[in-house]
């Protein structure tokens, strides 16, 4: 393996380990709040914290992108252009801040939220600053920084929420603990920025402003929006419903996130590899999405199956009390939609290395300002139910609009793939009649088996054993 393939393994190693860190952090944060407060309280943190995260897309807007591409490509230059960037940055976190104190003051959540959210308003600004030198060290392709940087952040984190949890303090106060903890990550992430470009580009330099804004308008629509239309189910919950139901739903919704890693971590880790082969080869550009595709769409059928037949015990295990039983057909709904997610992230990734990323800007704009509508008429009626039932909906539109503009590649790869998918599915039926353990790990091998060997060509299998194992692209 050569001293490139060494690299790009490395860099996959250490995307992937600030994924899990981050994984693991949150399932313990959020089950242990759960646990521990019930879903009222459960519910208040979850609607904070999804407004600060949408807050968060704001502030950052798609700058923390730009900013590691045009480092990369500009090395000597990254004091001019962290300076830029840096005085951008500064501006969307103002608006962002404004935006989360304002929200709770027309009181339209409870006092309980509004108390959390106005912490957490510190925990905003902390992290998107945090997330701003994350772009340098990946511009510099330092991605070990972050990695190490999140580990010591989390590591405080679950620190401090387990002594304070098990002290069952009030909610409020627990999130503290959030603000203590990325307050320390940013202060590490600017003392090692500052050793790694050589200078001090924490200062203001607004020219050429228009020219930055103009390149990162796009990108920074696309992730508002692709964030909004995603999460403002759980922001509408709490308006039209309360936190009660907010807590039950983001039991299910954040079992659904973390199965939703598997993709995110796919994508993170080819989307440069990708973007590369679209310039200079498109076949290996195209047999790579297929490939793509075809792994995720066999990973995505025993998963959904799995999540849907076993909603039950999975929130049984995870929350441990009946306070959360009502978030088991929402799981089960969920389960269509972490099927449609795997499937379709294949498009979305060709789309935006071939430079059409303004495709799903457009998707999922039309997306969010669908759900607003359909789900302002939906959940006062049929609450969390009916919020899930449109997220399928939602989630269906977007997929649709990323595989109609690859239609061409959609009907080849899944006609590749027909014969295992109703092999898979004859297979999985069987769960219906015996779904012990044992019955599980035999059916999964069995599919395993009939995917690898019937489901892939021979330079596939190749491929996938060469680049998906030892990473020799």
């Amino acid at each position: 393996m050569n001293s490139g393939s060494n690299s790009l393994w490395k860099k996959s190693l250490f995307v992937t380990l600030s994924q899990l860190i981050r994984l693991f952090t949150n399932v313990f944060i959020f089950v242990g709040i759960a646990r521990l407060y019930g879903p009222q309280e459960y519910g208040q943190f979850a609607i904070a914290y999804t407004l600060a995260t949408i807050c968060i897309v704001i502030a950052d807007f798609g700058f923390d992108v730009l900013l590691t591409t045009e480092v990369a490509k500009n090395r000597d230059q990254v004091v001019i252009i962290g300076k830029k960037f840096f005085s951008m940055k500064i501006l969307f976190t103002l608006l962002s801040t404004i935006v989360m104190i304002l929200i709770p003051g027309f009181r339209v959540f409870s006092e309980g939220s509004r108390s959390i959210i106005y912490v957490l308003v510190f925990y905003m600004i902390f992290t998107t600053f945090t997330n701003f030198f994350n772009a340098v060290f990946r511009g510099f392709e330092k991605f070990e920084y972050e990695t190490k940087i999140s580990f010591i952040t989390n590591l405080i984190l679950l620190a401090l929420l387990i002594v304070l949890g098990s002290m069952k303090v009030d909610i409020v106060l627990l999130m503290i603990s959030f603000v203590l903890a990325r307050f320390v990550g940013l202060i590490i992430s600017i003392i090692v920025s500052r050793n790694l470009a050589g200078a001090n580009f924490l200062m203001f330099d607004f020219s050429g402003w228009k020219i930055t804004l103009s390149s990162v308008l796009v990108f920074g629509i696309h992730f508002l929006f692709g964030n909004l239309y995603f999460q403002l189910d759980t922001i509408l919950l709490g308006l039209l419903r309360g936190d009660q139901d907010v807590g039950v739903y983001q039991a299910a919704f954040k079992i659904m996130l973390m199965l939703l890693l598997i993709p995110e971590i796919a994508i993170s880790t080819l989307l440069p590899l990708l973007s590369k082969f679209f310039v200079y080869n498109l076949e290996s550009w195209s047999n790579i999405g297929r490939l793509l595709f075809k792994i995720l769409f066999l990973i995505a059928l025993p998963v959904s199956v799995l999540l849907y037949f076993n909603s039950d015990k999975i929130i049984s295990i995870v929350f441990g009390n009946k306070d959360f039983y009502e978030a088991i057909p929402v799981l089960q709904i969920f389960s269509i939609v972490v099927f449609l997610r795997f499937s379709v992230e294949p498009f979305a990734l060709m789309l935006t290395t071939s430079n059409r990323q303004r495709i799903r800007m457009y998707v999922v704009v039309t997306a969010t300002i669908l759900n607003l509508i359909v789900n302002s008429f939906v959940i006062p009626y049929y609450g969390i139910i009916g919020a899930a039932w449109v997220s399928v909906g939602i989630n269906l539109f977007v997929g649709l609009g990323y595989i109609i503009p690859n239609s061409k590649f959609f009907f080849a790869w899944f006609n590749s793939i027909k014969v295992i998918t109703l092999l898979g599915l004859v297979i999985f039926s069987f769960l219906l009649i015996d779904s012990t353990i044992v019955a599980m790990i035999i059916t999964l091998l069995l599919y395993a088996a009939l995917s690898y060997f019937f489901g892939f060509t021979g330079s596939e299998k190749s491929s996938i054993i060469n680049n998906f194992l030892f990473r020799r692209f």
